[in-house]
């Protein structure tokens, strides 16, 4: 670990996840419909983010070549189609379910390392996707007993999943040339003015909400998209990435207690045990050492 002490790194790991694991909460108790959620949250996190990086987003933009600069524009297209179905998918089944499925993005990234940029993985990480394969059939077979609809929301968690994997992918190849605060914020940007014209387009409205509705919309950019990222990407400053993404499989955890708590979701003992079977695979197949060490989960 460099630089900053273990504490504040940790401390702020640790805040991140738990800001993180928020998320879903705000999103199901919010009054508004699911592509306008999406839309306000990314919009508002790039609003607060510009004033200290509009300057910076210009001059990277000027400074890349036009296949880099089409990079960049897929990657905020991959994040918005990730949050729509992400949140589309808390309407039909539970916040255990979709929180644990979307977290499988690790195992996604890495798949798309090794088909599209020739990463070869170990066979650790192999082991991991059939321990996370094997969960995820538990998981959509005890839902299916429970929710409703379930099996299209589980669905729906999963392409969350591989989006935020092809939007993770993007970063890698951009990264090393654009820095964090103009990359994210320019993302987060075009993210939203899509999501409202999609949110326009399907008849989904950007405003009427009452004013419990606002302040949880406020709070989900404030908590998950700007404590929650701004966190997990300090720790990655600092530590391996996959022990990074490791801390960030506590997200699912949190959610699950709090949706417990406060939605009184049943946290059944299948379901408990196909989202430790996710979670260990993800665990066991992001370790350090493989091409894809993880660098964070999906983007909440």
């Amino acid at each position: 670990m460099s630089g900053a002490s273990p504490l504040r790194v940790y401390g702020w790991l640790a805040a991140g996840v738990a800001a993180l694991g928020w998320s879903a909460i705000l999103i199901r108790l919010a009054d508004a419909p699911p592509l306008s959620i999406a839309a306000w949250r990314m919009a508002g996190g790039a609003l607060c983010l510009l004033p200290f990086a509009a300057g910076a987003v210009r001059a990277q933009w000027r400074l890349l070549a036009p296949r880099e600069r089409a990079l960049w524009a897929a990657s905020a297209v991959f994040l918005a189609l990730h949050f729509a179905l992400w949140i589309e998918s808390l309407r039909h089944t539970s916040v255990a379910s979709s929180v644990v499925l979307v977290t499988t993005n690790p195992v996604f990234a890495g798949l798309g390392g090794w088909l599209l940029l020739g990463e070869r993985e170990r066979p650790s990480f192999w082991a991991g996707v059939a321990c996370t394969f094997a969960g995820g059939v538990l998981l959509a077979w005890t839902d299916a007993r429970a929710w409703e609809g379930s099996a299209w929301g589980n669905l729906l968690a999963l392409g969350g999943a591989v989006l935020a994997s092809a939007y993770l992918l993007c970063g890698r190849r951009l990264r090393g040339r654009v820095p964090l605060l103009p990359y994210i914020t320019l993302c987060y940007g075009l993210s939203g003015l899509l999501l409202a014209g999609w949110a326009w387009g399907a008849g989904q409205p950007l405003a009427g909400y009452s004013p419990g509705t606002w302040l949880l919309l406020a709070a989900l950019t404030a908590g998950p998209t700007l404590i929650g990222h701004t966190a997990v990407n300090y720790a990655l400053a600092h530590l391996p990435p996959g022990r990074v993404a490791l801390a960030i499989l506590g997200e699912p955890v949190a959610a699950a207690a709090l949706a417990w708590w406060l939605l009184a979701e049943p946290l059944s003992p299948a379901r408990a045990a196909a989202g430790g079977l996710i979670l260990a695979g993800i665990a066991w197949g992001s370790r350090p050492g493989g091409a894809w060490g993880g660098g964070g989960g999906a983007v909440r």
